[in-house]
């Protein structure tokens, strides 16, 4: 995602300088020039990096990050800085060609003037822009990412623990379940190490992973006793709460 916005703020105009591992220049050589500094690393290693050079970045700058996790990162970034602060997170990947249409959570940390820009910037490209707390950010995480994945990662231990075949599979699958081969796919083909970090660094996962247990404890119990009546009662609870989309 560091490329992707070099290039969205490359083609808005904007200078922009790079300080990665393959560079020559280092973070701390560019932090203290820069107007805005940009984090934008492995979410596991977001908060060392803050830490090494966050102290760098001018009084009358802007510090942010794109850390799909935003509680501990923004309150790092408030600690070391003395600059304007938002902790960012574009729900998005790389693939996508431009940000229109595309929401991007912005958590402000510290400094207006800063933040009305970067929501002026995001909104002219025709993003969808939601200014959010960021423990409310990382609460609506824990399912759109947390849960997601997880669902996403228990189908696949399961498939591969049974010694189904993938191919075999996709023989038979119906629509709906190609979809899920495909997610999927789409899963394990990332860095596993991101896909650790989210839960592992996001401590309101818990709460969400002893509820889904539980959820499944009664469906289990419903199934085994083969209870038809409330296995459409919790169907018609599902259904009546998401029947506003």
């Amino acid at each position: 995602m560091g490329r992707w916005f070099h290039r969205y703020f490359d083609e808005l105009g904007y200078r922009v300088s790079v300080a990665d591992l393959d560079t020559q220049i280092r973070p701390q050589d560019l932090a203290p020039k820069c107007d805005v500094v940009l984090v934008a690393v492995p979410l596991q290693h977001t908060v060392e990096v803050v830490r090494s050079m966050g102290h760098l970045v001018k009084n009358d700058a802007l510090l942010m990050d794109i850390a799909s996790l935003k509680s501990e990162v923004l309150r790092t970034m408030l600690e070391v800085s003395s600059s304007s602060v938002i902790g960012t997170h574009p729900l998005f990947g790389p693939g996508e060609p431009n940000i229109t249409g595309q929401t991007v959570v912005l958590c402000p940390g510290r400094g207006s003037e800063w933040l009305d820009w970067l929501t002026t910037v995001l909104l002219e490209s025709g993003a969808q822009v939601e200014v959010v707390a960021p423990e409310v950010h990382d609460f609506y995480m824990a399912v759109v990412q947390g849960l997601t994945h997880f669902t996403t990662l228990v189908l696949a231990l399961t498939i591969d623990s049974l010694g189904m075949d993938p191919k075999s599979l996709q023989r038979f699958a119906t629509p709906a379940f190609h979809r899920r081969l495909m997610e999927i796919s789409h899963l394990l083909n990332q860095d596993a190490d991101l896909y650790a970090a989210m839960p592992m660094l996001n401590s309101t996962y818990g709460v969400f992973f002893r509820e889904f247990e539980r959820i499944i404890s009664e469906l289990k119990r419903v199934i085994a006793k083969k209870d038809m009546e409330e296995f459409m009662r919790l169907f018609d609870a599902a259904r009546d709460h998401f029947c506003s989309l």
